[in-house]
């Protein structure tokens, strides 16, 4: 694969509802999205063309198809291309990531997710997480913070 990725989180990162409360629902029925994260989310995806993977535990319960329908309903202007696929045998994220990034051979990717596991990566490719927080999400700090490791990894259109 030799396709820009975000590898992209839901919870922490566009859904940033405190853990201890339950979910604000959407007209569809599926949790809402903070409007500004998805805004911020937006505004990434115009700086370089990115496909989207989506690594949240919520993608075990919607298909493809309902989580691209879930998102254009919030506004997010890019389809998800697939799902970060579920290996048996790993425990954390992080070992989802690496194998992920490993199997599919990846270079030029952007993580961006909440899950503390992820600190433990190792330094190459910790240089491409967004490490963002439950409550505040893809905020505009985070969004800086992406738009200057696309530029230093001098990603073009």
């Amino acid at each position: 694969m030799n396709k820009r990725i975000i590898i992209l989180d839901l919870d922490g990162v566009l859904i940033t509802n405190p853990s201890w409360k339950a979910d604000r629902i959407h007209s569809d029925g599926y949790s809402e999205f903070n409007e500004s994260c998805v805004e911020n989310l937006n505004q990434l995806l115009t700086l370089a063309e990115f496909d989207i993977w989506l690594s949240s535990t919520r993608r075990t319960v919607k298909t493809l198809t309902e989580f691209n329908l879930i998102f254009k309903n919030r506004g997010v202007k890019k389809d998800i291309i697939g799902y970060v696929p579920k290996y048996a045998d790993c425990r954390n994220r992080k070992e989802e990531v690496l194998k992920f990034i490993s199997e599919f051979n990846l270079s030029d990717f952007l993580i961006i997710d909440d899950d503390k596991s992820l600190n433990g990566l190792e330094s190459r490719i910790k240089e491409s997480l967004i490490l963002t927080e439950l409550t505040k999400g893809f905020n505009s700090e985070k969004l800086k913070e992406a738009t200057e490791k696309i530029k230093n990894y001098n990603y073009k259109k």
